[in-house]
């Protein structure tokens, strides 16, 4: 996986603009299926939490099966990209200890998946708008950067590949 530039307006609207339809998408089919559900298997007196469980259940897994279908779509470049980038991210902090004691060894492996992990951490935040995380993040970066410095390891994140994720496992 390579890093991106990616426009983070370009990014955050059509991710708000996804989780709206998704959600109106979601409602209109599940309200619809509870109706439904309950018109024909509902208990007149009441007491129909189960009908309206499978109603919300059957919509969710519908508006899930519909978003696999076009999620694969070139409007959704920023956005699987983000995700993949999470993922990515996730897996190295993870064993993000394994591989900071690595790089205490001199593993330039090691400061090759710890670069890529904080462009990518920095990346999201910065796509997130987590400012808070973003400065931690960052300060944590700096002492990584440093700890390279001393151990003359370039630390180059375009040279990440995700095999690389292997010998930690």
């Amino acid at each position: 996986m390579e890093l991106q530039d990616i426009d983070k307006t370009i990014y955050k609207k059509k991710q708000r603009k996804v989780a709206l339809i998704l959600c109106l998408i979601f409602a209109a089919i599940s309200l619809s299926l509870t109706a439904l559900l309950r018109h024909y298997y509902g208990n007149p007196e009441g007491a129909n939490t189960m009908v309206n469980l499978s109603g919300v259940l059957i919509g969710a897994l519908i508006t899930i099966g519909a978003f696999t279908r076009v999620v694969g779509r070139s409007y959704y470049d920023e956005l699987r990209y983000a995700w993949n980038l999470k993922r990515q991210a996730l897996k190295i902090q993870n064993h993000r200890h394994r591989w900071e004691s690595l790089l205490e060894e001199g593993n330039e492996t090691a400061a090759i998946v710890l670069a890529f992990y904080y462009k990518a951490t920095l990346q999201i935040q910065s796509l997130e708008g987590n400012d808070f995380g973003y400065n931690d993040t960052k300060e944590r970066e700096l002492v990584f950067l440093n700890l390279c410095q001393e151990k003359t390891i370039t630390p180059d994140p375009h040279s990440y590949s995700i095999d690389m994720l292997l010998q930690v496992k």
